[in-house]
């Protein structure tokens, strides 16, 4: 269970498919610039995440044997996670995602169906989230100028190689 959080720009998956064929060194510094492209927005989100929402997540809770909580404020700052993902089934491709369940649970529990949960936590409106979205809204228009110029340059590099 994750949440992912995407800003769209269009052929990169192709270009970042291509890149690790010609050098996958070269796919390797691709990944830690994109990552290095949202920090800014990885940061805001890691310092946006509370000690302890509510107390009854300080408990252990399992679903059919995986652990969903307790929810610990540390692990769900380290478990935001920039991804890059080209696989075919996937539609982002660069994601800001949350690894951690009872982070993920705190991010979306009441979105799709009003719950008790969700009340206690705060209103969270359909497809959005309470700490990745507002701070990669927040971010936006840095990680597109950002991404989109790496993505140029990815495709300057494929293009040169004949790929």
């Amino acid at each position: 269970m994750s949440v992912n959080t995407t800003v769209q720009i269009v052929g990169v998956e192709d270009a970042i498919k291509q890149l690790r064929r010609i050098d996958p060194e070269l796919r390797k510094q691709f990944n830690r610039d994109a990552a290095d492209i949202a920090q800014p927005a990885v940061t805001e989100a890691q310092q946006k995440y509370p000690e302890m929402p509510l107390s009854g997540m300080s408990r252990q809770w399992q679903s059919r044997g995986r652990p969903l909580f307790p929810y610990n404020a540390v692990a769900a700052r380290r478990n935001v996670k920039v991804k890059i993902d080209t696989s075919r089934k996937t539609r982002n491709v660069i994601l800001i995602q949350q690894r951690n369940p009872g982070a993920v649970i705190f991010e979306t529990a009441g979105r799709k169906t009003d719950n008790a949960l969700g009340r206690s936590l705060g209103v969270v409106a359909p497809n959005k989230t309470r700490v990745l979205e507002p701070a990669v809204t927040g971010n936006r228009d840095r990680l597109e100028r950002g991404f989109q110029e790496l993505v140029r340059k990815v495709m300057r590099i494929v293009e040169r190689q004949g790929a």
